[in-house]
């Protein structure tokens, strides 16, 4: 192997300190577009002028701002400019990047837990041009919630506009009062499956960090195999013992008036949706009409779903992290759209 040149090693020192410049500014959100960031990688500098390399070599430890340097530490342990400047190398590849935060944390650099605020270990971490940012299932889906109640309201508040006039006036606008009806229902089932969605990504979510965090040795194989098997176990048995599995105390007495309700009278109108059918169900499943509870879809259904979906959410992470510890800004956001929704009031139990 060819020894490199003094002119060849200033050049790479400039090189990464540039790099990891500009891949600080770029989680910073400072960049407009991706040239710019770029041009870190760009510059020839192995062809400018000797005197020019070593006064920019003698510059390399200023050249990470105070802002930048403040940011990797508020955010990051051990984020080196050397980390920085590998990180550089793995967003130019695909014009940003999303990884993993486990990946991310054993590649690069651990992400201070005061920053994550909460989100889980499942997450994913995101550097574009909007910055650094996080995103996983749960926060996703809570937007979804929160667009498809924000329709709902505006739709039906249209619609009860129209029910003072008479019928032939209703009439005459019959093509745009059926638009508004479709939308109306598009979004109620929408709203009803995502909040299944939502629960099961959330059970899902602390059974997989928990793994992770604890391993699976100190597990029974039943309780192994309940946390690990996500896409075989009902959404009945992950609400019921998962709880337990992960604390390994008992969350739900026995008869819980709010689990109940969210599986034996709510989860049949997403059964209808996501499994529609004109077979009745069998008796001991409950015997109900999938097609009639398909049609029964209203604004009353999608305001007891989301009580009790928020209900649950609060309770299984009250016992799971503590009474005392603070709820993630995501649940918070899931309370706050429930509330939205005709006004109503999540009450504890």
């Amino acid at each position: 192997m060819a020894a490199i040149s003094g002119r060849q090693r200033e050049a790479k020192i400039i090189r990464r300190a540039n790099r990891a410049a500009a891949v600080g500014r770029l989680m910073l959100g400072e960049f407009d577009n991706w040239q710019d960031f770029l041009q870190a990688d760009v510059d020839d500098l192995e062809n400018l002028p000797r005197r020019q390399l070593k006064s920019g070599k003698a510059d390399v430890k200023d050249r990470l701002s105070s802002e930048i340097r403040k940011f990797c530490s508020i955010n990051f342990k051990g984020m080196s400019d050397q980390t920085l400047s590998t990180l550089y190398e793995e967003v130019k590849r695909f014009r940003g990047m999303e990884m993993p935060l486990e990946e991310f944390e054993h590649k690069f650099a651990v992400i201070r837990p005061e920053i994550l605020q909460g989100r889980p270990k499942h997450l994913t971490v995101c550097i574009s041009l909007w910055g650094l940012q996080f995103k996983f299932p749960e926060e996703e889906l809570v937007k979804d919630l929160t667009i498809s109640i924000q329709l709902i309201n505006d739709v039906s508040t249209t619609i009860e506009n129209y029910e003072s006039n008479s019928h032939s006036n209703i009439k005459n606008n019959r093509d745009l009062i059926s638009s508004l009806i479709s939308k109306k229902y598009f979004c109620l089932r929408s709203l009803i499956v995502g909040c299944f969605n939502l629960i099961e990504a959330y059970l899902n979510g602390l059974s997989w960090d928990y793994i992770k965090s604890h391993g699976a040795a100190t597990l029974s194989n039943r309780r192994k195999n309940l946390l690990e098997d996500t896409i075989s176990v009902s959404i009945r048995d992950k609400l019921i013992k998962y709880p337990t599995i992960l604390t390994d105390r008992p969350l739900w007495q026995e008869p819980d008036d709010e689990l109940e309700a969210f599986l034996s009278t709510i989860k049949p109108f997403r059964d209808s949706l996501v499994h529609p059918s004109p077979f009745s169900v069998p008796a001991k499943f409950g015997g109900h009409d999938k097609l009639q509870l398909f049609y029964r879809l209203d604004n009353d259904i999608g305001i007891v779903t989301m009580s009790l979906l928020v209900k649950l959410i609060k309770r299984i992470h009250k016992h799971i992290f503590g009474q005392s510890q603070k709820l993630p800004e995501w649940i918070m956001s899931l309370e706050q759209a429930a509330t939205n929704f005709g006004s109503i009031e999540i009450v504890e139990s």
